[in-house]
């Protein structure tokens, strides 16, 4: 049997604590529950892919998502991985009704693919950016606590800040003039997750200037269907007007691109799968859109596969793939190439995305 055959299969939970609860304006997460999925090839190599599982923001739910990628491992067992793009096409029209599952097995299938060649997934997307950095999330709570959060993290060595916003928008205020206290000089983002509307967005924004907070990127203000609302915004506020729940698809891009409505994107994998993502950062880069590279809740593992994406191809502007930072012990190994002041260093892996569950590298 040829060695780059698929011959074995599995799908397992993989679940850890949070050092805190993760709070945003649509829900929160206490733990993180999620599944891996792998495929093995006839000469022994693995290839992994991690799946996201997000039912507050999506509606997909672990059990659901862990039968899609037991599906995919039917429709994959077998098959030559040296024939990756039919394998990742395939999976498009099989799992798109569940994109977590999509990302997962995809990521699996490339980081297989890339292991047996001998190159890192980054190399395979283009090797452009050999460093990224993170920002680091400041979700919702008090500004006692936000303010000890960001001192914290701004000690170990994180510059670039970003706020979840939305439930209380005094205690937002106070909640940013902590963090500006605790990190001067530091870029801050704001995140709201569909909380506002447009005209209370662009009222939180003027409420910030006058306490001489000046965002870098405002990322979906208001909820993900009011596309008029965002164009209204795009047309108003100095910064960039970053989509997120909006942009859920590539036809989604394409249309906010086409009206205007925003100036950047949020790419997440879990949203788009691999192909999608790709055809998303080509449509952003050819019309001047600037681009953020985002994830759910998720290990070193998918973090790992969404900063070989945004490294290989490059061009972006935002990257927030900190999740890593607020897990105990997702079990995974190999991830030393992410530094604990939040730089993923690409150009150190050696194949494939370099992260592995456990004993499995």
């Amino acid at each position: 049997m040829k060695d780059t055959i698929i011959r074995k299969v599995s799908v397992r939970e993989l679940d850890a604590e949070l050092f805190t609860p993760f709070t945003i304006s649509t829900g929160s997460h206490r733990s993180m529950e999620n599944a891996v999925f792998t495929l093995e090839a006839a000469g022994g190599v693995k290839g992994f892919g991690e799946a996201a599982i997000a039912t507050h923001i999506t509606g997909e739910t672990r059990e659901a998502t862990m039968k899609s990628l037991r599906r995919a491992g039917e429709l994959l067992r077998g098959a030559d991985v040296s024939n990756y793009l039919a394998a990742l096409c395939r999976l498009e029209g099989e799992l798109d009704g569940n994109r977590a599952a999509l990302a997962a097995a995809q990521m699996a299938v490339l980081d297989l693919a890339t292991r047996l060649q001998g190159v890192s997934l980054w190399r395979f997307f283009g090797a452009r950016t050999p460093s990224l950095k993170t920002d680091i999330t400041v979700v919702i709570g008090g500004a006692k606590a936000a303010g000890a959060f960001t001192r914290k993290m701004r000690a170990r060595g994180f510059k670039i800040f970003k706020i979840k916003t939305g439930v209380d928008m005094d205690e937002d205020f106070r909640r940013l003039e902590a963090v500006k206290k605790a990190a001067a000089g530091c870029a801050v983002y704001l995140d709201a997750n569909c909380a506002y509307s447009a005209g209370e967005a662009e009222k939180f924004i003027k409420g910030l200037a006058r306490r001489g907070i000046r965002p870098e990127v405002v990322e979906q203000p208001v909820k993900k269907d009011d596309i008029d609302g965002l164009a209204w915004l795009t047309r108003r506020l100095p910064m960039p007007v970053c989509a997120d729940e909006s942009a859920y698809s590539l036809d989604d891009v394409y249309r906010l691109i086409s009206r205007r409505a925003v100036s950047a994107v949020n790419i997440k994998l879990t949203k788009l799968g691999f192909l999608r993502a790709r055809e998303v950062w080509a449509l952003a880069r050819a019309k001047g859109i600037k681009l953020m590279m985002g994830e759910m809740l998720e290990s070193e593992l998918a973090s790992a596969a969404a900063a070989h994406f945004a490294g290989g191809l490059g061009g972006f502007d935002f990257i927030d793939l900190d999740t890593p930072f607020f897990i105990k012990d997702s079990g995974m190994k190999g991830a030393s190439f992410l530094s604990r002041d939040g730089v993923y260093s690409l150009d150190r892996v050696k194949a494939g995305i370099g992260v592995a569950p456990g004993a499995a590298r």
